[in-house]
């Protein structure tokens, strides 16, 4: 190679190092000006979350390129020259490689096979910082008495350092092994082979690395198995564990003896009777020993000790569990859910108008909590609207109603309760945004354009700007926390209202994949052992201020995360109390909790709500209101084939600021029918039918809701909602189901009627039909009200009266009745 060739290459080399690096400094400062404006421990956190990934990656890239280049000059001592062909002028000849050249060949090789192994050892930075840092649960496992800690923090990092090495060897041996068989080291002579000492001492120490490598995966793999990464840990395969893994690691003790012997002394037979004694021994502790250990299928340790840290894994240590028996008080769900979320993308939807988020919230009027649906979509111009619609009740007809703006009443018309302003902080934001003022980085000088542009990918910062122009990034909510502590997997974020102002709220989960005893499960395309709702991240709407807490009841784990941010992540002391009150059930916790139970020692039965074509998915929860509205429910229902009945509810929900767990059982003789059974029943009602032709005759279509479960006084109760559709975002409520324990059924044109259906004291209302029956309802009301009147039953005589004013249209139909 000429000296004008080297130093292009160099400078080349040179080039791409530089651009790296400044690519690499550009997003460190930008990250820094960025996490200033919104907390200072912020910036000091995520400049050491960024030097801890450089880290990392140097150092992959440096080990392994220090051990490729070791191997392959060994290689390159065994080579007396290296021939290349050449062409010139038609004749073909062979050119020996010079040693320098072959040196630079050798070097080059082993840095790019170095490059290509170890970047992306910074992928490793959770495990490295829970190892360095330690998390201590107080509670050790039966069956190796370890703390849970070590399985959470410790074991993945042993996992990815010994996969590294493991790694590193296996790679090593298989290049050095073809290159020397290229160079005829290792060859056949009169049918035998035939190595010469170089190759045989290398390829000898490399075997007792292997050896070795191998030896410390099975000295992990009794932690493995209790942390559940093994599969299920039952007394068979505990046993075998128990019995192999320290046999297999001595024969991988002694094989790594043989192949050094090996190297230092040409003794074939010995080195290869180990290999094939280590692979058997393998086979056989691996295959063979399990199913003859007996126990398959029985439980490891069935100590009360193990059944409490399988729970804690998904926070089921809090389940509560009651029997529901036979009430005396019938009455409707107190807090009726008579919209969802698909109903609501319809009122609130139209032309050019992206609907963000659609979620059950509480609103606070005049002092009073009202559930609704807040509905926030993104208005031509960019402005973000966010609509109310009452979620207990609807208009004498049946239309929506709508939370205005300072009227405590609600009405009918999409009116939005509030608007934001097109630099709202929103989901499906613009990657970045470049404002005169408001919140963001200001653009000062060239140096700072420069790297903002470089970090951001964004040429419009090197353009012309106002003086004393901000740029902000990170405008969603999910980027905002996720780029502010990406130790936490945040779920989709939830509008609520507090004090006037739109906030965004998210769920901080940590998975951890290991985890002692612990029933695995699926959750964002991976197998994990443990999931928890660590933090609560909250980001103001208007000004993009974003406050992460940890969640109240956190487990070790999150404290330690915690600690490691440095004031990222706030104590439960310092969360608001308005922010709290609002604070929903984690969903995605909720709904692998389901799961857990459905499959756990509660054999309540099996999840409804699940579509046939996928029974291991999960099923979509049910949304609904506790008695005293103050927040939304979550609610799952098992269901027995075999009997058709709702065999047990699950409710997750919020309770004096804590996540609450309820699992409600049935009572055989008073369950509620499935969902199948009930909506075949409903089907049949003959003014169902009527209704439906009916609204198809005037144009318009029937949209059926999902079955929904309500909490009322005697219980459970089932209910679904249809609505009639006569254009875009012209719906109304024009039929409701209703069902109780017992198998009790009714319907009508609303709750009310649907529940006085259901007793017996009415008809539903006829298509065509509705003036006379609505006078007949009412003399009935009057009749009974004369009656109570009579008897001095005030009581009696207020609901008649009540139920006189809905039957004449005077009242909406709310929850209260």
């Amino acid at each position: 190679m000429t000296r004008r060739r080297r130093r292009l290459l160099l400078a080349l080399a040179g080039i791409v190092v530089i651009l790296f690096a400044g690519r690499w400094v550009a997003l460190l400062l930008a990250d820094r000006w960025w996490a200033a404006r919104l907390t200072r421990s912020g910036a000091a956190f995520l400049t050491d979350w960024r030097v801890l990934r450089l880290t990392l990656d140097l150092t992959g890239v440096l080990v392994a390129s220090a051990w490729f280049i070791g191997h392959l000059l060994l290689v390159y001592r065994a080579v007396g020259s290296v021939q290349v062909r050449r062409n010139v002028a038609n004749l073909e000849f062979r050119e020996a490689l010079t040693p320098g050249v072959l040196l630079s060949v050798v070097v080059g090789t082993g840095a790019l096979l170095g490059l290509l192994v170890g970047t992306g050892a910074s992928e490793w930075w959770e495990a490295v910082v829970l190892g360095w840092q330690g998390v201590t649960y107080g509670v050790t496992d039966p069956l190796l008495q370890n703390d849970i800690g070590l399985y959470v923090a410790g074991l993945p990092l042993w996992r990815a350092t010994h996969g590294f090495f493991f790694f590193l060897v296996l790679l090593a041996l298989g290049i050095v092994f073809g290159l020397y068989l290229l160079v005829g080291a290792i060859r056949w002579l009169d049918g035998r082979p035939a190595i010469n000492s170089h190759a045989r001492i290398h390829l000898g120490w490399l075997l007792t690395a292997l050896a070795l490598a191998l030896g410390w995966g099975y000295v992990l793999e009794p932690f493995e198995l209790v942390a559940g990464l093994s599969g299920p840990v039952d007394a068979a395969s505990w046993r075998a564990t128990q019995l192999v893994a320290p046999l297999l690691t001595g024969v991988a003790l002694a094989t790594a003896g043989l192949s050094a012997a090996w190297a230092l002394r040409p003794r074939h037979a010995l080195v290869a009777g180990g290999w094939i004694v280590l692979a058997s021994a393998s086979i056989v502790g691996h295959w063979m020993v399990p199913p003859a250990m007996g126990g398959t299928g029985e439980p490891a340790a069935g100590t009360p000790l193990a059944e409490r840290i399988g729970r804690s894994a998904y926070r089921l240590e809090t389940l509560e569990e009651t029997e529901l028996g036979p009430s005396d008080r019938p009455g409707p769900p107190r807090v009726p859910s008579l919209w969802n979320a698909a109903m609501v993308a319809q009122l609130v939807a139209g032309d050019s108008i992206d609907v963000l988020s659609i979620e059950p919230s509480i609103l606070i009027v005049r002092d009073r909590p009202r559930p609704v649906w807040l509905a926030v979509r993104v208005l031509p111009g960019g402005h973000t609207s966010v609509s109310a619609v009452a979620d207990d009740r609807v208009s004498p007809s049946g239309e929506a109603l709508f939370y205005h703006p300072r009227d405590s009443t609600p009405r009918t018309g999409a009116v939005p309760l509030l608007e934001l302003s097109e630099n709202a902080f929103r989901p499906k934001a613009p990657a970045y945004r470049i404002s005169a003022e408001g919140p963001g980085v200001q653009i000062e000088g060239w140096l700072g354009r420069i790297v903002l542009a470089w970090a951001l990918q964004a040429g419009d910062l090197l353009g012309s700007l106002p003086r004393g122009s901000r740029v902000d990034w990170a405008l969603s909510p999910e980027q905002r926390l996720g780029t502010l502590a990406p130790f936490a997997e945040w779920g989709t974020p939830v509008p609520r209202i507090i004090e006037g102002d739109v906030v965004w709220l998210a769920d901080g989960y940590l998975a951890a994949a290991a985890f002692p005893l612990a029933p695995r499960v699926s959750w964002r395309g991976r197998e994990i052992g443990s999931l928890q709702a660590a933090f609560l991240g909250v980001v103001d709407a208007t000004t993009g201020v974003t406050r992460i807490f940890l969640r109240p009841g956190a487990d070790p784990l999150a404290e330690a995360w915690a600690g490691v941010s440095g004031g990222v992540v706030e104590p439960v002391s310092a969360l608001p109390t308005a922010v709290l009150a609002s604070t929903p059930y984690p969903v995605e916790l909720f709904r692998l909790q389901a799961r857990q139970i459905e499959q756990g020692a509660w054999k309540p039965g099996a999840l409804g709500g699940r579509p046939a074509i996928d029974v291991s998915a999960p099923p979509r929860e049910s949304i609904g209101w506790s008695a005293d509205t103050s927040g939304p429910l979550f609610l799952a229902s098992y269901e027995r084939a075999s009997e058709r009945r709702v065999t047990a509810i699950l409710l997750g929900r919020r309770e004096e600021g804590q996540d609450a767990l309820t699992l409600l059982r049935m009572d055989s003789t008073e369950a509620l029918p499935s969902r199948s059974a009930v909506e075949s029943r409903w089907s049949r009602f003959a003014s169902f039918d009527a209704l439906s032709d009916s609204i198809r005759e005037d144009g318009g279509s029937l949209e059926q809701g999902p079955v929904r479960l309500g909490l009322g006084p005697s219980g459970v109760i089932g209910y679904k909602v249809y609505y009639a559709q006569r254009g875009p975002g012209r719906l109304a409520v024009a039929w409701v189901s209703i069902a109780t324990a017992g198998e009790r059924m009714g319907a009508g044109r609303n709750l009310a009627e649907a529940w006085n259906n259901l007793l017996g004291a009415s008809v539903p209302t006829m298509p065509g039909s509705a003036q006379s029956t609505r006078l007949e309802e009412a003399r009935r009301w009057l009749e009974r009200a004369d009656s109570a009147l009579r008897k001095a039953d005030w009581s009696d005589f207020a609901r008649a009266w009540e139920g006189l004013r809905r039957s004449l249209g005077l009242l909406p139909d709310t929850t209260g009745s």
